[in-house]
């Protein structure tokens, strides 16, 4: 799957014009995550990044992931997920485009919740993270050293 036209100009318009080094579309269902997770692994190796460091930014890749396919299910749940990617000297951003404008709350969870985690996990290895309204749904980012 490649990202539409609108997802392209959306994830393109981000990175200050610059084209992403990785740009995947996938679909709105809980193995994207795997997909995800693995061609970024795959992508990040043909660059000099600490493994603990790959690690870490598919850790956070596959957090926003799975936060979009629970929480930015279109209205027959089928919207898919456009992912983008950039190395910067310092940081890999990520970036997680949707089909729903329902804004990501990072809520507390309890020691005995089985959800409601990952922005706190995206929170705590990222430099920084944030959102913002598409004319599609929404982009959630993440900046990760």
């Amino acid at each position: 799957m490649f990202p539409s036209a609108a997802a392209r100009e959306c994830l393109k318009s981000d990175t200050g014009g610059a084209a992403a080094v990785g740009v995947l579309a996938v679909s709105h269902e809980p193995a994207s995550a795997a997909k995800v997770r693995r061609s970024i692994a795959d992508d990040l190796s043909t660059y000099a990044i600490a493994q603990d460091c790959v690690d870490d930014i598919v850790l956070v890749a596959s957090e926003l992931v799975g936060n979009a396919v629970v929480h930015a299910a279109g209205s027959d749940g089928a919207c898919g997920l456009d992912i983008s990617w950039d190395v910067e000297p310092d940081a890999v951003v990520i970036r997680v485009l949707d089909g729903s404008p329902n804004l990501p709350l990072r809520r507390s969870s309890g020691v005995r919740d089985k959800s409601g985690r990952g922005l706190s996990i995206v929170a705590a290895i990222a430099l920084d993270w944030g959102v913002r309204r598409s004319g599609t749904g929404k982009l959630v980012w993440a900046r990760v050293p």
